[in-house]
């Protein structure tokens, strides 16, 4: 809803002060510029872009718009589930989370945190890197260093799409530019017009710079940093993960495992000590 009114705000603070000024709405809007200069901007996008990419960009785009899952609530979650399968992981074996780790949907610990199990790239990363300490006997750091190296290749796929977005902006300017030159060609044809009609062709050629520089920082450019902000929410869950994972290979009790992932989550949202070791107890209770 931010972002909504926000963008609203931007185009009715522009056409407000054009019209304070004595300026037509008509002259200032004209739908075959909008159509040349944003369908050509869109189209280079889709040339330059990858389908998964594309995907990408739209689901950032539809979760800025949206209400954002990565809450408080969330990650209480998040830590919840992460302490039951480490506690199982300690108190019977590693080998206890098989049935757990190779189908979540039916397990009886996931299926208790519904918001986790919707959240396919965090799960997916949870499954994976439970399977890699089952798997394999590797030491603590080369688990930590495989789980890094895997989150920067997802924190590279994430951050793409506003990449491309931020590049599309870039070049809206120099599109609105070709078709103000469209329009000052067809003006040129006409000069044996009178004045009025000469100075209404200039005008209306003026609006494809005016189009194309509104396209880009007013619109575009704000929504890259905004999906670049969303790509950065989308990784955090899994830098608490890989935190929580590298302090059980470490064989830190399954409390201070879910307190070193705690200390990934931004302030705003992070449980607090008191908060989390409230949550464990809980946990603890209805277990016994």
């Amino acid at each position: 809803m931010k972002q909504i009114l926000s963008l609203l705000g931007i185009v009715g603070l522009i056409i407000g002060i054009f019209m304070l000024h004595g300026g037509r709405l008509g002259a200032l809007i004209r739908i075959s510029e909008i159509i040349l200069i944003f369908g050509v901007a869109i189209l280079g996008l889709i040339v330059s872009s990858k389908i998964s990419t594309i995907k990408i960009m739209i689901v950032q785009l539809k979760m800025n718009f949206g209400k954002s899952k990565y809450t408080k609530e969330y990650y209480n979650d998040l830590l919840s589930l992460m302490f039951e399968l480490i506690t199982i992981a300690k108190v019977q074996n590693i080998k206890a989370l098989d049935a757990h780790v190779e189908s979540p949907e039916s397990s009886s610990i996931f299926v208790k945190y519904p918001v986790i199990l919707g959240d396919q790239e965090t799960i997916s990363f949870i499954v994976d890197a439970f399977r890699l300490v089952i798997s394999s006997k590797l030491p603590a750091h080369d688990i930590e260093m495989l789980l890094e190296e895997e989150i920067e290749l997802l924190k590279e796929e994430f951050e793409k799409p506003s990449m491309k977005l931020h590049t599309m902006a870039e070049a809206m300017p120099g599109i609105g530019i070709l078709a103000a030159v469209m329009g000052i060609i067809l003006t040129m044809q006409n000069l044996d017009a009178d004045v009025g009609i000469i100075g209404q062709s200039i005008a209306a050629a003026l609006v494809g710079t005016f189009t194309g520089i509104f396209g880009c920082y007013c619109l575009f450019g704000p929504l890259s940093s905004a999906i670049h902000d969303v790509a950065e929410d989308q990784i955090a869950p899994l830098h608490c993960v890989r935190s929580v994972i590298s302090a059980y290979c470490q064989n830190l009790t399954a409390h201070l495992c879910v307190n070193a992932g705690r200390k990934h989550i931004e302030s705003s949202i992070k449980p607090s000590f008191i908060e989390l070791e409230d949550t464990v107890n809980n946990l603890r209770t209805s277990s016994t």
